[in-house]
Parts: C-alpha cells; sequence; structure tokens
C-alpha cells in the first residue's frame, strides 16, 4: 500500500455521513461501470478473451501481453513492417437496447498518422471464420488518439453505438503500419454500456508533427535559432541555446484553421520544456485572425498546463478556448522567448483543434478529478462537493471529512463525490480573503457541507495535495454568483531583482542574491557545501491604520534534505524594527527534490494590525547540506 498524508484523526469521523478516508492505492484498482448497464465487457488481463485476431497483412499479430493488455506492433527486431490486422469482438447483442455507447483504456505510441492507422469499426454480419474484408464496416467516430509521449493508459471517452440499436454487431480495432513506421498499440478494459455516449468532440485540424512541420510555418524575429523537426523526438522543438543562452523570439505558425461553421472549439497539444525562466511568459500561445507576426493582431491563449521545467515530459496543455473566435477562420502560434539568461528548450507535438466545447470553462467546467491532473498553475471553473476542510500541522497535513471540529476560515475540500474520498481524489481550495472566504468556510457555514460548488481559480498545490487558489469567482448552491477580491498592501514579484529588501550575511560566504527568471535565491552550495545563515529583509511596513492583512508567495526548494525545510528555510516577523524576530509558519513548502514552484498558503497577519513590522526569510545550512531556496510573487493584501 502507497503511504498517504491522511492523518491519523481523519479516521474519527467514520459513520458521520461521510465516507472516512482511506490510503488504500486506488490507482492499482480498475473501476468498472455499474455492473446492471454492461452488456459486454473483456479486460484483456488474461488474454484475447472472446476477441479474435485477423492478420491481412504483415506477420506481426494482436498477441496478449503478461503485463495485463493485448497491443499490435508492426516494429519487430529494429525493424520497421507494413501490416494491416484486425481484433474482432464477439457478436455482441444488441436487440433490445435503445441506447449504448463503449469505452475502452489504450495506449497509441509512434504511429505516422495515429488517427488513419489506429481506427475502429463496427460490422453487422461477419463471421470469425472470414477475413474482414468479407463485409461491410463502418467506422465509428471517436475522439482523435493522440501519443501521450509515454507508456500511460487513456480512456477514449464514450463512443456512441446507438445508430446500431436493435442489432447484432461486431466491433472491431484495425491497425495499419508501414516499412517506413510501425506504432505501437496497447489495448485493455473494453466494456459495451446501456446509456447514451457524452458527445464526443470532432476533429477540425491536426498536425502531429510525427515525420515534419507539415503546413506549419517558422518566423524568426530575433536570434539566429529556430523552430526545427526533431526526428530523434518526434516533434518540433525550439531552444535558444547553442553553446551559450542567445537571445531569442522565434514563432511556429499554424495554416488557416476554418471555425466558420463551428460554434465552439478548443485546441490542445502535448508539449514538453526544460531550462526556461519562466514558462508561461517564455513559452506561449496566441491566435490571429490574419497572417504573419508582423501584421497580425494576436490575442494570447492561456495555457493550463504547462510542462515541469526540470525533465523532458509531454503534458497536454489542456483545452485551449477557441470558442470566442466561431464563425471566422484563424491561425494560432506558439511563440518562444530566451534571453542571455535563460534559454530553455521547448517541445511541442500532437497538436489539434476541436469542434467541441472546452473543459474548464464557465459552461463545462472541470470534475475535481480533471482539476487534480492540472496542477501547473492554469486558471479554470471546477464543479464539486464541499466536504472537509485541510488544516496544516508540523510537518504534516490533516483533512477532515466533517465540518463538527472547524476552527479556521482558510481551506475548504472539494471532491466528486461525498463518499469514497482518497487524497488523490480530493481538492484543497485555499479561500481569499472576502466575500468568498466569508460564504463558504465551514466554521461559519456548516450547512456547506456537501454542497455543491462552482469556482474560478488558479490550479496549483495546496495543504501537501492538489489544489486551487486565487479564486475570483464563485457560484454557490443557491446559484449566488460573486466576485472575490482582495486588495493589494504590498507586492514584490522579484522578477527584476530583490526590490525594497535588503540582505543579512551572519555567517558563511554566500548571500541571498537575484535570478533572473527564478527570483529571490540563496544557496550555500559552490563546488562543496557551505554552512550559512543569511536573512532577507523587507522594508518596515505600516500597519496602524489596518484592521487585518495577510502574506503569499511562490517558492521552490531543492538539493537539500526535505526533511529540513521547516527548520532551515523559514520565515520571521519584527515589530521593532528588526531588535528581536518571532517565527511565522509557513503553511505549503515545495516538495523539497524538485524545481516546482508552490504558493506558500496564506498567513495570517492580523495579529500585527495596528503595528509596523518587517518580514524577513531566513536560510540557513551546514556543510552536509546545502538547499537553494528560490522566492517569488512575494504579496502582502486585505
Amino acid at each position: 500500500m502507497k503511504k498517504t498524508n491522511i492523518y491519523s484523526l481523519m479516521l474519527l469521523v467514520v459513520g458521520m455521513g461521510f465516507a472516512s478516508c482511506s490510503n488504500l492505492d486506488e490507482s492499482k484498482v480498475i473501476i468498472a461501470p455499474p455492473q446492471t448497464n454492461i452488456i459486454y465487457s473483456e479486460t484483456f488481463a488474461t488474454g484475447l478473451g472472446q476477441f479474435t485476431a485477423k492478420s491481412v497483412t504483415g506477420a506481426q499479430v494482436w498477441a496478449e501481453s503478461t503485463s495485463g493488455y493485448v497491443m499490435m506492433s508492426g516494429y519487430a527486431s529494429s525493424t520497421n513492417y507494413a501490416n494491416e490486422d484486425w481484433l474482432v469482438s464477439p457478436e455482441i447483442d444488441l436487440t433490445g437496447v435503445g441506447a449504448s455507447n463503449l469505452t475502452f483504456e489504450h495506449c497509441a505510441r509512434y504511429f505516422a498518422d495515429v488517427s488513419n492507422e489506429a481506427t475502429l469499426w463496427v460490422s453487422e454480419g461477419y463471421k470469425t471464420d472470414s477475413l474482414p474484408s468479407a463485409v461491410k464496416w463502418t467506422q465509428l467516430k471517436t475522439s482523435s488518439f493522440a501519443d501521450p509521449g509515454s507508456w500511460v493508459f487513456g480512456n477514449s471517452g464514450q463512443i456512441s453505438l446507438t445508430a446500431f440499436s436493435g442489432k447484432k454487431i461486431r466491433i472491431a480495432f484495425k491497425y495499419i503500419s508501414t516499412a517506413a513506421k510501425a506504432g505501437t498499440w496497447e489495448m485493455r478494459n473494453f466494456y459495451v454500456q446501456k446509456g447514451e455516449a457524452a458527445v464526443n468532440a470532432q476533429l477540425v485540424y491536426s498536425n502531429s508533427f510525427a515525420y515534419s512541420i507539415g503546413d506549419f510555418k517558422t518566423q524568426s524575429v530575433t536570434g539566429a535559432q529556430v523552430w526545427t523537426y526533431s526526428s530523434s523526438y518526434t516533434c518540433m522543438a525550439m531552444s535558444g541555446y547553442a553553446s551559450s543562452n542567445i537571445a531569442n523570439e522565434d514563432w511556429l505558425i499554424s495554416p488557416p484553421i476554418d471555425l466558420t461553421n463551428i460554434t465552439n472549439s478548443y485546441v490542445c497539444f502535448d508539449h514538453a520544456g526544460r531550462y526556461f525562466g519562466t514558462p508561461s511568459t517564455e513559452a506561449t500561445v496566441w491566435v490571429s485572425t490574419t497572417d504573419t507576426v508582423a501584421s497580425a493582431n494576436w490575442t494570447q491563449l492561456p495555457v493550463l498546463n504547462y510542462f515541469n521545467n526540470s525533465s523532458f515530459t509531454f503534458v497536454n496543455t489542456g483545452n485551449l478556448n477557441l470558442s470566442s473566435y466561431a464563425g471566422k477562420k484563424i491561425r494560432i502560434a506558439l511563440k518562444y522567448i530566451s534571453t542571455t539568461a535563460a534559454a530553455g528548450t521547448w517541445e511541442v507535438r500532437n497538436f489539434q483543434v476541436f469542434n467541441g466545447m472546452a473543459s474548464g470553462i464557465d459552461t463545462n467546467p472541470f470534475t475535481v478529478a480533471n482539476a487534480v491532473t492540472y496542477q501547473s498553475g492554469g486558471s479554470a471553473w471546477v464543479t464539486g462537493y464541499i466536504v472537509g476542510y485541510s488544516w496544516p500541522f508540523v510537518n504534516q497535513y490533516a483533512y477532515f471529512f466533517t465540518p463538527d471540529t472547524c476552527s479556521q476560515r482558510v481551506n475548504v475540500l472539494l471532491g466528486d463525490t461525498t463518499i469514497n474520498l482518497y487524497s488523490s481524489k480530493i481538492l484543497s481550495v485555499q479561500l481569499p480573503r472576502g466575500s468568498a472566504r466569508n460564504v463558504m468556510n465551514l466554521k461559519d457555514n456548516k450547512a456547506n457541507m456537501g454542497k455543491r460548488v462552482k469556482l474560478f481559480g488558479t490550479l496549483t498545490p495546496n495543504s501537501g495535495i492538489a489544489g486551487m487558489s486565487n479564486i475570483t469567482k464563485y457560484v454557490l448552491p443557491d446559484g449566488t454568483t460573486g466576485t472575490a477580491s482582495t486588495t493589494a498592501f504590498y507586492s514584490e514579484p522579484f522578477a527584476t531583482g530583490l526590490g525594497t529588501f535588503t540582505t543579512n550575511n551572519v555567517t558563511g560566504a554566500q548571500v541571498w542574491s537575484f535570478a533572473s527568471g527564478y527570483g529571490a535565491k540563496m544557496t550555500g552550495f559552490t563546488t562543496v557545501n557551505n554552512a550559512n545563515e543569511d536573512w532577507l529583509i523587507s522594508q518596515e511596513f505600516d500597519f496602524t491604520n489596518q484592521s487585518s492583512a495577510a502574506l503569499t508567495f511562490d517558492h521552490t526548494i531543492n538539493k537539500g534534505v526535505v526533511a529540513n525545510m521547516r527548520t532551515e528555510q523559514t520565515l520571521w516577523v519584527s515589530t521593532n524594527s528588526g531588535t528581536t524576530w518571532t517565527q511565522l509558519s509557513i503553511p505549503t513548502y515545495p516538495a523539497g527534490n524538485t524545481w516546482t514552484y508552490v504558493n506558500s498558503g496564506e498567513i495570517n497577519l492580523d495579529a500585527y494590525a495596528g503595528k509596523k513590522i518587517k518580514l524577513a526569510f531566513k536560510y540557513t545550512c551546514t556543510t552536509a547540506s546545502s538547499a537553494t531556496w528560490e522566492i517569488k510573487n512575494f504579496l502582502i493584501y486585505y
């Protein structure tokens, strides 16, 4: 069983109307659709089951894997082979069924054109002893398949079979490969079930970048480096690094994309990146109704999900809403920026535009499960049930699924259901000061427990799990809408320097400094670990006329001992111009072993209303271990 952060006090709430949290590793559990709705199922856990493999061309065939799925690949002995192979279901009886759909889990990698080489078909008259060509097959419309960039299974989504109601059918997976390119298709958990399928988006345009740039074009504004096709990673790539960091501005621009007959649309793609200063400003997406960089009026599209900037792991951007461009022809561009201080590498593939409604928008909000998968700082609408609250303890967090003991107003937990709650399936929501906190916190509003709300905010970890912060809009269970807002008292993003902060070196030769793209930075490591104590001290803040105040910042810690973060990277306050200091608790620390920034969580300064204070970040390290601490987006507000 996998360890989780569930605090032991949670076990006391069993039987209080909400299921207790469990530390069961639910990733190992296959959740099947309700048994009463299943018409036919095949997990492929032990073989082909009642399916039949039919080879039309090539020596390779569909076969079972000992890992619990079936697979087909035309690649063997380091060689691509031409193949056409079918995996055909047994006869499925829909004669008494009014509406039905199918789903399956799969992974499709290394195809030249996955949309045409990995397809799904249905027939009413196929016999198992004949070739597929003996009968007529109808291709089923599916959301376009994409290479996930790793051997991670994804769900097909519900695919409608209602057009075949009252009939007996067979369903087939058709695989194609060539001597130039042979993909691999893996399959498991095939279900046919009653009920109409959810509406599937239809593909408007796609470019996988599997072989070349295709019909995109490049435009270099600054710098000698340009977007190029990478055959090694089957993607388009751009980097301003060539033996040194070089300043660049380079665009990768789509052909015209026709949305004239479309009401709703969105774009998404897979991307990976590393060595950027700030990905959200240096690797961006833009849309225009004209052609070129010079003449176009480009509008930026916010990217929902960014890569982790510490490894070349592909992630999907999420659905970027294009509905405001319905009825027009557009171009979409990927804009890359580098400087002499930071030159990242951006890799892009599986670019797709769909006819359909983007998820994460007001009219189609994310579920909690969706929001858990997008935690890189994008903003979206999310809907879920209030199922409890989170509260930080020293070196751990507690998650309570009852309002009875709630004594704070800062965080609530959201879930897609009010039962079977896991730490990996809930969202810790940081409630901002003002109306959103007043109407949603469980200390003052215990009747909110189990009620469904809709929120717009930033998707970022909070209280040690997937989370949401910076809530700006909300919809309450009774339909009441509101706009959450706070007033900034002081802001220092550490974007161009240390601002009004000063440094105080107590021990060691290393000192706090500014690092472009990373903010205020301190490390005791040179070529070895060095013992240090260093302070980064704010100006004096006058709260004489303030009745309340709070503080947040973003930070990351790496290359130290994770267990030491809460004692070696700390925050302090002084009411006597720095003569004496009192430590403040930082609610949320980063993982400690990556370069991923997290928000500190709200740090309450109400106790200092009516006073003048200074704040300071205190860094310590030893000759045994010296972490790097980076801080940005420092904000005091009320």
